[in-house]
């Protein structure tokens, strides 16, 4: 006879069925189902196929041993004991005083998370309750049940099939009332059969919310420049389509180009870029109950051409180089041009704001518009002389042309296209310190805090391991260390900065977008 136990090994690549008869809920039933292999052999073919059908229709009565045989007493029992909860959440049975919708929903996920041999068995428990069902209210609740099965937890390879094929059997009626919810359990299965499903289960107020029918959450993603997005994400929205909406909103509708993007999700307690978000991971397994995370979008590589022929796009990206600009982030040249290139970026930021074309910037704008880390070292009486000659030399520009023209400037300074983190201390003691770490899609530069030139190169693909550092004491600061060169030839650096999470962090995502 077939065991169950056989049934738990890894998910196979059958996300389509052949159309026909094949894969039917009943054929699985006849092979592994406990009742049906006891049936075999003692009654007449069409009794025993009468008797199968039975099988996988909705019963008013609890099971009294689980669907599918296992060796194991125990799971025999939890089996059992999920048809009654099953039954209770669907409507079939009354609940227990104190027990509402929602938790009987959790236990039968956190069961399904703790016993993956119980897959099959909570698969087949729901499907036999939405079949042939007689109450609709009983029916809806077990498609939401199937709607975050599919989006959480996979059938085994045996089942697979058979799963797909009732899913698309069911999705095949547009004039059927759970014709939608099939649909959207055949893409969850096939997102959790590409990315694997979601890593959390939902929190009670996700729940609540899908039983009153709302089945989207309201997002705003914060991006440079000020620009708020508002979009509805549901259960199972992955990184990737999102970006590709947002992209798509932009006018960024190259693939290539739009895997240059990069969503991060930052606790509202924290000061840095938060943590990126994996093209194929869920959203909401980063998004909080108490709404404490917020989602920003970057562009992390530019390998492609930037367009300016779409307003967003235009503001987007003016406004991430402008915030790196400022910060710091992005390194200038020492030379006796810097104070010229500080003045003309200067210029274009204040053309860039509404009805500012005909006036000169004051002091106090001038020092916005330096970079905190340029104020020390930039003469203001100088900086004002250059402004007054661009204001005598240059026509003042539109607001849409200034900000593309500071990208088209800022894009020629010699460290663009690096994220760059001010470090403290190095374990290499040729490199002086404090000094700059830039980050970019090919490499790590370690940059001279004084001369600016570039003292070592570690190519990221040489890369084998990194880490991040606690401090070594009170008071001190986080590292990263970094493991690199070749199996002959292994090398080890670690570095101590403020930014050390994010750095981290930076370098994964770069390394995740490059597949390097």
């Amino acid at each position: 006879q077939s065991s169950v136990d056989s049934l738990t090994s890894e998910p196979n690549s059958i996300m389509s069925v052949p159309v026909g008869d094949h894969y039917t809920m009943e054929d699985f039933a006849r092979a592994y189902f406990r009742e049906a292999q006891s049936m075999q052999g003692l009654k007449g073919m069409s009794a025993e196929k009468k008797s199968v059908s039975d099988l996988v229709r909705h019963t008013k009565v609890p099971i009294q041993e689980s669907l599918l045989r296992y060796s194991d007493s125990d799971l025999n029992e939890l089996a059992t004991n999920n048809f009654k909860t099953l039954m209770q959440f669907m409507g079939d049975q009354s609940k227990l005083k104190k027990q509402n919708e929602v938790e009987c929903i959790y236990e039968i996920l956190q069961l399904c998370k703790e016993k993956e041999s119980l897959h099959d068995e909570i698969y087949c428990q729901v499907i036999k309750q939405v079949t042939h069902n007689p109450n609709q209210e009983s029916v809806q609740r077990g498609w939401l049940l199937l709607h975050l099965l599919t989006g959480y937890f996979l059938p085994s390879n045996i089942l697979m099939p058979y799963a797909t094929k009732f899913l698309q059997l069911a999705g095949s009626d547009p004039s059927s009332t759970h014709y939608d919810i099939a649909k959207i359990c055949q893409s969850n299965l096939r997102k959790n059969f590409m990315y694997g499903g979601r890593r959390h289960l939902p929190f009670p107020v996700e729940i609540e919310a899908l039983l009153k029918g709302h089945s989207a959450r309201r997002l705003t993603i914060l991006m440079p420049g000020e620009v708020e997005y508002l979009t509805r994400i549901k259960a199972f929205t992955v990184a990737k389509e999102l970006l590709q909406e947002i992209c798509e909103q932009m006018g960024a509708h190259e693939q290539e180009e739009m895997q240059e993007f990069v969503l991060f999700a930052i606790r509202s307690s924290s000061n840095n870029l938060g943590k990126p978000i994996r093209s194929e991971e869920y959203l909401h397994d980063y998004l909080l109950e108490d709404k404490l995370v917020t989602v920003t979008l970057r562009r992390l590589i530019w390998r492609t051409p930037l367009h300016f022929e779409n307003k967003i796009y235009i503001d987007v990206h003016y406004g991430q180089m402008l915030g790196d600009y400022l910060n710091g982030r992005i390194l200038l040249s020492h030379t006796k041009e810097m104070e010229m290139q500080v003045g003309i970026l200067a210029m274009l930021q204040h053309w860039a704001k509404t009805e500012q074309q005909n006036s000169a910037p004051s002091r106090e704008e001038l020092k916005e518009y330096t970079p905190n880390t340029l104020q020390s070292s930039v003469r203001p009486q100088a900086l004002e002389n250059h402004i007054a000659m661009l204001l005598r030399t240059r026509q003042p520009l539109q607001p849409v042309d200034a900000k593309i023209q500071f990208i088209e400037n800022v894009m020629k300074l010699p460290f663009f296209g690096y994220n760059t983190y001010s470090v403290e201390r190095v374990s290499n003691d040729t490199i002086p310190v404090p000094c700059f770490f830039g980050v970019n899609k090919d490499e790590i530069i370690v940059v001279d805090g004084t001369t600016q030139e570039v003292s070592h190169v570690i190519p990221l693909k040489e890369l084998q391991k990194m880490r991040t550092l606690r401090p070594v004491s009170d008071g001190g600061l986080p590292g990263i260390e970094l493991n690199y060169g070749s199996a002959a030839s292994p090398k080890t650096m670690w570095l101590e900065l403020p930014q050390a999470k994010e750095m981290y962090h930076m370098l994964v995502a770069i390394l995740d977008k490059t597949e390097l």
